[in-house]
Parts: structure tokens; sequence; C-alpha cells
């Protein structure tokens, strides 16, 4: 019996199915990093709350779709999506219950969350390394 083709085979011809550009994840990562820095600066700009929303849907967002890279690219966006969200929901339920809600705090508690995964990312695999290092060496 013949395997069906996955996902990101079936679609790799069609627009879309492409991983993106270089040049449009950096445009991405510029937009979200102005989104914070609009936030921890204050509001002025007509962009502001845009660019704010996509740092805080991409911050916990991305960090989770790194985490989970062999999944395929639906399945990750989906479980982004879903940790962002959760992510925004506890740090907004948290800072509610402290009374210490404002949109400065909630951007850096959201980024550090964030920050967090990705640490935690990172070190698992510069583990996973050594040890595969020990076992080739030894």
């Amino acid at each position: 019996m013949k395997q069906s083709p996955s996902l990101t085979e079936r679609h790799r011809g069609s627009p879309g199915g492409e991983a993106p550009t270089p040049v449009l994840a950096t445009a991405w990562c510029a937009a979200v990093t102005a989104g914070a820095l609009l936030t921890l600066s204050g509001p002025g700009a007509p962009w502001h709350s845009a660019l704010t929303f996509a740092f805080l849907a991409a911050a916990p967002g991305g960090a989770v779709a790194l985490a989970l890279a062999g999944l395929d690219p639906w399945s990750r966006a989906v479980a982004a999506l879903g940790a962002a969200l959760a992510v925004n929901t506890l740090v907004a339920q948290a800072l509610l219950m402290l009374g210490a809600w404002s949109a400065r705090i909630g951007v850096v508690a959201v980024g550090a969350a964030g920050w967090l995964v990705l640490t935690w990312l990172l070190a698992g695999r510069l583990v996973r390394r050594r040890r595969t290092a020990r076992e080739r060496v030894g």
C-alpha cells in the first residue's frame, strides 16, 4: 500500500507551500521587536497596537514553534497559536489577580515567558548534542 504524501510534499509547488524567505522572516522579527519597543516606550504611533499584538502572538508562539520543529508546518502553527493564546491568557489573569495590570508589564511578562521557553529549548538541544558526542567517543 502506497503512503500518501505529507502535507508539505503536496503543497511544495503551490504558492505559500515554501518556507518563508530570510528577508520575510527578518521583516517579521523587526516588526515584532518594534511592537515591544513601542509598548515599552509609550503610545503615540498609529500602528502601535497592531505591532504590540504581533509581539504578544509571536513571542511565545515562535518559541513553541521552534520547539516543535519535527511536526509539519500546519500542526506547528496550530500548536504555536494555542500556546500563545494560553500564555497571554495566563499572564493577563495573573496580572489582574495581583492588581498590577499594565500593557508594559504584560509585554515584559509575555516576552519573559517566550524567552524562558526558548532558553529551555536551546539548553535541551545542547544537552542532547553533548550526550550524542559522548556516545560517539566512548
